[in-house]
């Protein structure tokens, strides 16, 4: 049964943050003991190991290779977020409530917490007339000139600023406990303002040119598989409301859960949405793929059963919208001067 809408809408959208925080003294190791003692999700039936996930885990009606790519795509671009350090900055409450904030008990402390985050975007400099930026290089008398930023759309209360981003990693296909550790490193984080909205861009550096070749054939393929599947089913995206969300639950390896959108609010050019695919701890900042509608980053759980995303403009495909990477990349196109978007 699908949880009840209050009368006042806006209640419907606070509730419980979903990072995954680890207390002091644990570490990576210590993830899979928030797994196993999980009061969300007992047992985890509702999620689908990235590895075993297969056409006929979507719904009847929607089992083909159109949406499956889809799926594919955003698990291919999926990330564990990880982050060790607390900003001092952090508000005291959630804008406009006296809910707290996300880890702010936590401020200027060095504890363990998880998150999930979409690759949104990479960039080169092609010329190699740039140094690398990172923490390495600038102490370096051979700063590398071959590099990567790699952007990372994510909730802001799992990054709430570049104080936190510097101290991040992502951990790329992490689909389950036997994939290879492919890491790479936060530097600097674009914040949405208000807070509220909770979204933010993590802007990842890599010396490894391989990485960024490899997700962006995947994102070249991603908008025709995506616009593909949407096409396919206009005349069904408001009927069945189909909800996909990729994550890393507690931190551990990348799982699928699938359920439907309930509810769509407006706040002026943004919304957000409720949803009943399955989310847990570590599942902040995920990718919530809504056939027919953009992704928006997931952020939280509401006491009456719903999960929420963030607040994101809502582009759809068939109105002629403008592509909201390339809004994305355009609106910080001053911070990535001699970066040429893909």
């Amino acid at each position: 049964m699908e949880p009840a809408i209050p009368e006042d809408v806006s209640q419907y959208f606070i509730g419980k943050h979903e990072v995954q925080e680890c207390l002091k003294g644990q570490s990576e190791s210590d993830l899979h003991t928030h797994k196993i003692n999980c009061k969300k999700n007992p047992g985890h039936t509702g999620f689908i190991p990235a590895k075993k996930f297969r056409k006929e885990h979507l719904p009847p009606g929607y089992q083909d290779s159109d949406v499956y790519d889809v799926v594919n795509g955003e698990m291919y671009v999926t990330v564990r977020i990880t982050v060790k350090f607390t900003s001092p900055h952090r508000p005291k409450f959630v804008v406009g409530t006296q809910d707290p904030y996300p880890c702010y008990s936590s401020r200027g402390k060095r504890l363990l917490r998880t998150g999930t985050g979409k690759v949104d975007s990479v960039y080169y400099d092609k010329e190699g007339v740039n140094k690398c930026p990172c923490p390495e290089c600038e102490t370096s008398i051979k700063p590398k000139k071959k590099f990567a930023h790699i952007r990372v759309l994510t909730a802001r209360h799992v990054i709430y600023d570049s104080s936190e981003a510097s101290r991040a990693s992502c951990r790329l296909w992490f689909d389950d406990d036997q994939s290879p550790v492919v890491n790479i490193y936060g530097w600097k984080a674009h914040g949405s303002s208000p807070t509220d909205q909770d979204w933010t861009i993590l802007v990842c550096l890599t010396h490894d040119l391989e990485i960024p070749e490899k997700l962006l054939n995947v994102i070249r393929r991603f908008r025709d598989v995506w616009l593909k599947a949407n096409e396919k089913y206009e005349s069904r995206v408001e009927v069945d409301k189909l909800a996909i969300i990729v994550s890393h639950p507690h931190g551990c390896s990348k799982q699928v859960s699938v359920g439907r959108w309930v509810h769509r609010q407006e706040i002026g050019r943004y919304s957000r949405y409720t949803y009943t695919a399955c989310t847990c701890p570590g599942s902040s900042g995920a990718p919530v793929y809504k056939l027919g509608r953009t992704d928006h980053p997931h952020s939280g759980a509401h006491a009456s059963g719903s999960n929420y995303s963030t607040a994101m403009i809502d582009m759809d495909y068939s109105c002629g919208g403008e592509d909201l990477n390339e809004k994305r990349m355009r609106e910080h196109k001053a911070s990535m001067d001699g970066f040429l978007p893909y």
